[in-house]
C-alpha cells in the first residue's frame, strides 16, 4: 500500500487517521487496499494510518506471521482486553477516524464495519466517518490494468459474435437452439481467450429477458422474441469487462422503439460525464444515473426500470466497490474520478421482453473512453 498517498488524501480531507479493520474476511475493502487478498485470516486486525507519522498495525499473536511486511509499528495482542487496550492507546487519541462505514448503510458496498465494533469505538470517544473517498484513490486502474481490461473486452465481443453466429446457424432447424446451448458456445470462446469469471454468462430469450438476473435454462428461441446476452470475464490478474448485447428474431416495432430509448439513455449518461469533465468537474455517481433515467421515464418506462444505470468494474467480481451510477437502489454521492472504470447499462423490463444495453467506460484525466463495442441497433437474426 502507498502510505504516502493515503496520508496525502487524509490531509486533504482534514482527517486525523484511517482505520482499516477486519475480521474473518468481513471487510474485503480493507483486504484489497492493503494487498491482503487470498490470506486465511480468522482474528481481528486493525491497521491505523495517521495523517502524520508511522502506521500502527494491531495484529493477533497467532496470525502475525501470515501478513506481509506492512510498514509501521506492529502491536501484537492475544486477549480481548489487550486488543481493546491497543485501540485505546493508539486509535482513540486521534478523536476522529475514517473507516469502511456509510451512514445508515446507504451504500452497502461501503458498510463493512459491524455495529458492535462501531459502538466500541464510539464508546472510546471516537467519531467514525466514511472512508468512501479515500478508498477511491486505491480503486483506480493503471495502464497495465486498462490494457488487461481491453483484452478481456475483445474476448467478450468475440464470444458475443459466436453466440449470434450459432443462433443464426440454427434458426432453420426443426428445433431452435436453447439458452444453455448458446451459453455453451459463448463460454468456449471465453476459455479460448484465457479468460476467467465468477459465474457463467447469461443468455435470455423472450420473456426471460425481463428478468435481469435470469439463469439460462432449456427455453428455446421462438420467432418474435428478443435475445439478451450478458457476458463478463477477465484475465486472471486483471479487472473485469462486462457487456450486454441485444438481438431479435422478427421482433415488433414496439421492441425496436423501446431499444432506441434504452440506447439514448446510455448515450446521455456518457455525454453527461464527458461534458462535466470538459468543465473540469468530476460528476457524482447519482447525477449520471438521474440523467440517464430521465430518458426512460420521459418515454413512459418509469415502472419498468428495475436497477441503477451502472456499476463500478472490479477485480474479484464484475461489480466492483468504487463509484456506481446509482440514485435508484442507493444514493451514490462518490465522484467519478480519473482512473475509475464503470458500466453504463440502462434497461427496461416491461415483459414479455426486457432490454438492456451495456458498455464499459474508463475515465482518463481528460474524460471518458468507451472501451467496449457500442451497439447502435438491435442485431437482426
Amino acid at each position: 500500500m502507498d502510505i504516502a498517498k493515503a496520508q496525502h488524501a487524509l490531509r486533504k480531507a482534514g482527517l486525523p487517521g484511517w482505520l482499516l479493520y477486519g475480521f474473518f474476511g468481513n471487510n474485503p475493502l480493507a483486504l484489497e487496499t492493503l494487498g491482503l487478498r487470498g490470506l486465511h485470516l480468522s482474528r481481528r486486525f486493525a491497521y491505523l494510518i495517521p495523517a502524520e507519522g508511522d502506521p500502527v498495525f494491531i495484529v493477533h499473536a497467532i496470525e502475525r506471521a501470515n501478513f506481509p511486511a506492512l510498514p509501521g509499528r506492529w502491536v501484537v495482542y492475544s486477549s480481548w482486553s489487550s486488543f481493546v487496550g491497543a485501540l485505546q492507546a493508539h486509535v482513540a487519541p486521534l478523536g476522529r477516524v475514517a473507516m469502511e462505514y456509510h451512514p445508515g448503510g446507504g451504500i452497502p458496498y461501503l458498510s463493512r464495519l459491524d455495529g458492535g465494533t462501531l459502538e466500541l469505538l464510539r464508546g472510546m470517544g471516537l467519531e467514525i466517518v466514511s472512508s468512501a473517498e479515500l478508498l477511491l484513490q486505491f480503486q483506480t486502474w493503471d495502464a497495465e490494468a486498462l490494457a488487461s481490461h481491453r483484452r478481456a473486452a475483445r474476448g467478450l465481443e468475440a464470444a458475443k459474435d459466436r453466440g449470434l453466429e450459432y443462433i443464426r446457424s440454427r434458426l432453420s432447424d426443426p428445433v431452435p437452439p436453447s439458452e444453455l446451448e448458446v451459453q455453451a458456445e459463448i463460454l468456449k470462446v471465453l476459455h479460448a481467450h484465457g479468460l476467467v469469471w465468477d459465474h457463467d454468462a447469461n443468455v435470455s430469450f423472450g420473456p426471460n429477458a425481463a428478468n435481469p438476473h435470469h439463469s439460462p435454462g432449456a427455453s428455446r428461441l421462438d420467432s418474435g422474441q428478443v435475445v439478451l446476452f450478458d457476458i463478463w470475464a477477465k484475465e486472471p490478474s486483471g479487472p473485469y469487462a462486462d457487456i450486454t448485447w441485444m438481438a431479435g428474431w422478427n421482433v415488433s416495432d414496439e421492441v425496436q422503439d423501446a431499444f432506441r430509448v434504452v440506447m439514448a439513455s446510455r448515450d446521455k449518461a456518457v455525454d453527461y460525464v464527458r461534458k462535466a469533465y470538459a468543465t473540469g468537474r468530476h460528476p457524482r455517481g447519482y447525477e449520471v444515473d438521474r440523467e440517464a433515467r430521465e430518458v426512460l421515464v420521459a418515454a413512459g418506462y418509469a415502472e419498468h426500470v428495475l436497477h441503477r444505470t451502472g456499476h463500478n468494474l472490479g477485480w474479484d467480481a464484475a461489480h466492483g466497490n468504487g463509484t456506481h451510477l446509482d440514485d435508484l437502489e442507493t444514493h451514490d454521492t462518490r465522484p467519478l474520478i480519473p482512473g475509475l472504470a464503470f458500466t453504463v447499462e440502462p434497461g427496461v423490463y416491461p415483459g414479455p421482453f426486457g432490454l438492456r444495453s451495456e458498455i464499459n467506460v474508463y475515465l482518463h484525466e481528460h474524460g471518458p473512453e468507451v472501451t467496449t463495442a457500442l451497439q447502435t441497433e438491435m442485431d437482426r437474426l
